[in-house]
């Protein structure tokens, strides 16, 4: 009993000394493949717990001592596995701390080379625990209750099988960040491309569309001033709105006033013979979308269907809701769709920035509109807009 209340007193000190060589500077890059020195001594200590409990669990202790001196023994049992798993982990540590990822050999033969070297480690950690403990109990080896050498592969095998679950399990978590980071990497990404072409179509205003505008303004301000200051406003409010600040989403009601004041540019240009029809709900006008999208149909349908008609034609833009889903369909009184129309590059990013933003839930439909012309629905889900 002498030597299990020398060990008792001594364990105030391995802890203090546990604490000390665990306390890394803040900051201190510690090699990916090395054990933390608070990690190793925390582990040494738990193992050393879940050891030393196995005296506790012995009938013939208990049957043969009383509690206090039982108490006293396990105390025992606990310092010499505190002892011997602290030096495994100070020899674990120092293996990784000696070799610094600069002077790592690439490779399976540098993964089997660091294999070896920390099992030789964890070997040589409890080997010299063991024969700590052997110096503090003034014993020889053969007096120890098993084989010095048994004890010291009991040991390279536990602290070994700990060591490489830690490992796995460092692998499986740093793998899972890659793959996160990887898919966020990929999601941003998109974003940006998104935002590029959308930023692209604001600054892209068609130069023949911008020349034949101001054309118009200068022969109505001789011929018919009103007509060409309602035309000038008209454009003035389209340029403000399609030059804005660029932004991810748009509320209906910012892209029905963009929408608004081309037709009124259009409708001066064509003397009237241009006619449009809205049919939104007043509930919709706070809705989600994509910025462009719905004056790019409008403009589609202007450019391909009724602008080039002598007689002009019908705009038609609707809104409604569609269960949980957005539903915008622009109508034209034109020609409709046949062979290579209806495939062009605004529509063909409209529906690339839907499947991008939306996924499966955004969708653009085409369609010949009865008993003329064209009808193109664009379906997305109904969110409400928050200005950023």
């Amino acid at each position: 009993m002498a030597a299990a209340k020398r060990l008792w007193r001594m364990l105030p000190g391995l802890a203090t000394s546990a604490q000390f060589a665990s306390a890394a500077p803040r900051g201190a890059r510690i090699p990916s493949w090395s054990v933390a020195p608070a990690g190793a001594f925390g582990w040494a200590l738990l193992v050393a717990l879940a050891l030393s409990t196995q005296y506790l669990f012995q009938p013939f202790v208990w049957a043969n001592w009383p509690w206090d001196e039982v108490l006293l023994g396990w105390c025992a049992v606990l310092g010499d596995r505190v002892v011997v798993a602290l030096s495994v982990a100070l020899a674990v540590v120092a293996n990784g701390r000696a070799w610094p990822d600069a002077q790592r050999v690439a490779g399976a033969a540098g993964r089997r080379w660091r294999a070896v070297r920390l099992a030789l480690a964890i070997a040589v950690g409890a080997a010299t625990g063991e024969l700590a403990l052997l110096v503090l109990h003034d014993q020889p080896a053969s007096a120890a209750d098993w084989p010095f050498a048994g004890r010291v592969a009991h040991w390279t095998l536990l602290a070994g099988s700990i060591v490489l679950t830690q490992s796995a399990w460092r692998r499986v978590a740093k793998a899972s960040a890659e793959a996160q980071a990887e898919e966020l990497r990929g999601v941003q990404l998109q974003r940006q491309v998104v935002q590029s072409r959308l930023q692209a179509l604001r600054s892209q205003i068609e130069p023949h569309f911008l020349f034949n505008t101001l054309a118009t303004v200068r022969r109505l301000h001789q011929a018919d001033p009103a007509q060409g200051a309602l035309l000038l406003r008209h454009f003035n409010e389209y340029l403000r709105l399609a030059i804005a600040e660029p932004a991810s989403t748009a509320s209906l009601a910012r892209e029905l006033d963009l929408v608004q004041a081309y037709l009124g540019v259009v409708d001066v240009r064509m003397s009237g013979r241009l006619h449009a029809n809205f049919d939104v709900a007043v509930d919709l006008l706070d809705a989600e979308l994509p910025p462009l999208t719905l004056a790019t149909l409008v403009e589609n349908a202007v450019k391909h269907g009724v602008g080039a008609l002598p007689q002009g034609g019908t705009i038609g833009v609707r809104a409604q809701r569609a269960g949980e889903r957005l539903e915008l369909t622009v109508t034209d009184t034109g020609a409709g769709f046949s062979g290579t129309i209806g495939r062009g590059i605004g529509l063909a990013n409209i529906r690339e920035r839907l499947h991008a933003l939306y996924g499966p839930a955004g969708e653009l439909v085409l369609a010949n509109h009865q008993p003329c012309g064209a009808r193109v629905t664009m379906r997305l889900p109904l969110r409400r807009f928050v200005p950023s």
